[in-house]
């Protein structure tokens, strides 16, 4: 292991990390298992965070995570598998058990934390309050089409007095 890799991802980090990493799957076409360790993969995610760099620009042969191809792949399996999140909340649960938390600095908004209201997005309809109030749903089958006259055959311009149009 390269001492990049060490710098990136100690040993404590790593013992965090590694429980939390899905186990490596075989593809259903067949392939071959996963050769570049997981630990290089890690380190080349936290270089990208750090030094929030273009994935074409990761030294890969440094860190020995193959390509950054490969790197982006596993990054993008475990965060489909809810690894950063499980990682985030475990180095809450530690930063608490040792009293590092400063509660009284913490801020709660709608950015951070969902807002709930009402129905869910799924039940709410797309008109606006307004219009909701306006046009109550025991009136909206009685009401006619804005710019249409009383009968759908009735055009505007035409006169219909005995039978020409002018």
């Amino acid at each position: 292991m390269t001492a990049l890799v060490e710098e990136l991802v100690p040993d404590d980090l790593w013992a965090m990390v590694e429980p939390l990493l899905p186990p490596p799957h075989r593809p259903w076409w067949g392939g071959r298992v996963q050769t570049i360790p997981a630990r290089n993969c890690f380190a080349a995610i936290v270089y990208m965070a750090r030094t929030s760099t273009p994935w074409c620009l990761l030294p890969a042969q440094e860190l020995g995570c193959g390509s950054p191809a490969t790197a982006w792949r596993r990054l993008n399996e475990w965060a489909k598998a809810g690894v950063f999140e499980q990682l985030h909340l475990e180095v809450l649960d530690r930063l608490g058990l040792a009293g590092l938390l400063d509660w009284s600095r913490a801020s709660v908004d709608s950015a951070s934390v969902r807002a709930k209201r009402g129905r869910t997005m799924l039940a709410q309809s797309c008109r606006s309050r307004q219009a909701r109030v306006e046009d109550p749903a025991r009136l909206r089958g009685q009401r006619r089409p804005a710019g249409r006259g009383g009968d759908r055959g009735q055009h505007p311009g035409r006169d219909h007095v005995g039978g020409t149009a002018w």
